[in-house]
């Protein structure tokens, strides 16, 4: 059998709509870990959230006298476990990791949105951001430890 050009043409759109239609299939398939960009891109997102938290002041005083390389590297470790990347999280509960260190909800959330802004720089898509949150989202209890009260309602005049 000879190749034709309209041969050519006939495999290639088979090929192009067989692509369209895993590539349709593989990203909802994927494990998010990979979507993410697997661990080339969550070792930079952590190791840039982290050093941009040690490096303010107002976010950094539980880091102070940790090894920051092996946070680092159970952070990344502990969000392949969780995103479905075939890793074991080998560190401590968060809630023996954190005890102590009184962290605020401030460092808390003033963490989260330099792991945001991280994400986006890194180009990880909107949904794969909101899915990597919302299965860090419950850990929150055991890393605050020190609440700041709501505003008390005032009654109108």
């Amino acid at each position: 059998m000879q190749a034709t050009p309209r041969r050519i043409a006939t495999f290639a759109a088979a090929m192009s709509a067989l692509c369209i239609c895993s590539a349709g299939l593989s990203a909802t398939t994927r494990p998010l870990y990979v979507r993410l960009g697997g661990e080339p891109v969550m070792t930079a997102v952590i190791s840039e959230t982290i050093d941009r938290v040690v490096a303010d002041p107002r976010l950094n005083q539980s880091f102070k006298g940790s090894n920051i390389a092996r946070i680092k590297r159970l952070i990344v470790e502990q969000i392949c476990d969780l995103a479905g990347g075939g890793c074991h999280y080998s560190g401590d509960s968060m809630h023996e990791v954190h005890a102590n260190h009184h962290i605020t909800q401030r460092e808390f959330f003033g963490l989260v949105a330099i792991l945001r802004q991280s994400l986006r720089r890194h180009h990880v898509p909107l949904r794969e951001r909101n899915e990597l949150l919302a299965l860090l989202a419950p850990m929150a209890p055991d890393v605050i430890e020190v609440r700041i009260p709501p505003i008390p309602k005032q009654s109108p005049p």
